[in-house]
C-alpha cells in the first residue's frame, strides 16, 4: 500500500510538471497558490491531530518525554505498538500535506521566474 502511494505521488509531481511546463504564468500562480492552500487547508488539522493522539498515548502509558513537541518523530519508538498504526496514519496524512503545501510553493516559483521574465 505504501509503496502505492509513493508511485502515485511521483506520477502526479510528474504531471504537475508537464502541466507547468505548458501553462501560463498566471495559471502557474493561480494553480501553485491554490496547491499551498489545500496543503495548508488539510495538513494543519491532521498534523494537531497527530500531535494530540500522540500526546494522548505517551501520558496514558507514562512516557512522555519533556519537550517531546520539538521532535515529535522521534519519541515513535515509546508509543505502545497497539496505538502505532493510529498515530503513524495521521502522521502520513500530515506530511503529506506538507508535501502538496511544498509542490504548490514550487508551482508558483515557476509562474514567478515565467512573470518576471516576459
Amino acid at each position: 500500500m505504501f509503496e502505492t502511494l509513493i508511485s502515485l505521488g511521483v506520477v502526479v509531481v510528474f504531471c504537475v510538471l508537464a502541466w507547468a511546463a505548458k501553462a501560463s504564468a498566471e495559471a502557474l500562480l493561480v494553480g501553485g497558490l491554490g496547491l499551498a492552500a489545500v496543503g495548508f487547508a488539510y495538513g494543519i488539522p491532521t498534523a494537531l491531530v497527530y500531535h494530540w493522539l500522540l500526546h494522548r498515548s505517551l501520558v496514558r502509558h507514562d512516557r512522555l518525554p519533556p519537550r517531546w513537541w520539538l521532535s515529535p518523530t522521534s519519541h515513535h519508538d515509546l508509543v505502545p505498538p497497539a496505538d502505532r498504526p493510529r498515530i503513524l496514519l495521521w502522521a502520513g496524512i500530515g506530511g503529506s500535506g506538507f508535501l502538496v503545501v511544498v509542490l504548490g510553493i514550487l508551482v508558483t516559483s515557476i509562474g514567478l521566474w515565467r512573470a518576471r521574465s516576459l
